[in-house]
């Protein structure tokens, strides 16, 4: 399976191949292949929601989130318009937080510098925080080293100069008056890189008082292996919300176990998981799972 997935990767590579496809969805299906070639990816959904958070603080009742996910900013996906559509969009929401969960690059770090140039410009209350997926560090498949020229490394320090606080198995308080709330972010789930102890392993507890925990994690199947950690909310991406999703069939590809967690939020025990559809592609289409911009707002539970 994962020789035959490698294969046609290698071939998408190509332009000529795209180019192909393009054309074979355009005739083959000349209404449906439009759409979903060209209109769907573009359609971009702002969903709004409120997420009821345990023992709240005062202080950041009303919180709002604002999370985006899955740009595969590369070769197959470089519209430097539709981003600063997105990113004016964003802005305009006046977020107090941004979180962006990864898979920013698609096989070429060449690409990194005006990508980190674009998301500069976002802007929020309290910051802008990330955390990398598995193309961040050039992985596409899970359990495989890397295929792609990409140093997640690079990737990090080009983030951080733009003033994206990239939290790599870290965590970061944002304090109001008394209140705090904690911001802690994974490695990629598929790489050796997810260190959940290390990155918990500062927060202190404080008898009779609850801090609310914000986690950042690409990858939703990762939910599985952090039921002994403290947070409320976790937000990942990863799937796309399934991309091509078919009239009562489905979607065609879920490259997690977890195949309902692959949109939309989630009550797991006492927790909640957000999965975003994410801006951007591997290759050009989307049918049923429109790309996304996720507004969250806390609200006392």
């Amino acid at each position: 399976m994962i020789k035959t997935k490698e294969y046609f990767r290698r071939q998408y590579h190509k332009r000529w191949v795209r180019r192909l496809l393009s054309v074979f969805m355009i005739l083959f299906l000349p209404f449906i292949g439009f759409y979903i070639h060209f209109i769907e990816p573009r359609l971009v959904k702002v969903s709004n929601l409120k997420v009821p958070i345990r023992r709240l603080p005062t202080a950041f009742a009303r919180f709002r989130i604002i999370q985006i996910s899955d740009l595969h900013y590369g070769p197959t996906n470089n519209s430097v318009s539709f981003f600063k559509k997105c990113i004016e969009k964003i802005n305009q929401l006046k977020p107090d937080l941004i979180a962006l969960t990864g898979d920013f690059l698609q096989w070429d770090s060449r690409y990194l510098k005006s990508l980190a140039q674009l998301l500069g410009h976002l802007k929020a209350k309290t910051g802008v925080f990330a955390v990398l997926g598995n193309h961040d560090y050039g992985v596409c498949h899970k359990g495989h080293p890397p295929t792609d020229p990409i140093d997640h490394e690079e990737v990090i320090a080009e983030f951080e100069k733009m003033g994206i606080r990239v939290l790599h198995n870290a965590r970061f308080p944002i304090r109001k008056g008394k209140s705090i709330l904690e911001v802690i972010g994974l490695g990629d789930y598929w790489t050796s890189y997810f260190l959940p102890h290390k990155a918990f392993r500062n927060i202190k507890k404080h008898p009779g008082v609850h801090y609310p925990s914000l986690l950042l994690c690409h990858n939703p199947d990762s939910i599985d292996h952090l039921e002994d950690f403290p947070f409320d909310l976790m937000l990942s991406g990863h799937v796309h919300g399934g991309q091509i999703s078919l009239p009562w069939i489905g979607p065609l590809a879920v490259p997690v176990k977890n195949r309902h967690l692959r949109r939309g939020l989630h009550r797991i025990g006492q927790k909640w998981l957000y999965a975003n559809r994410g801006l951007g592609y591997i290759f050009r289409g989307r049918l049923l799972s429109r790309p996304e911009i996720t507004c969250l707002e806390l609200v006392p539970a």
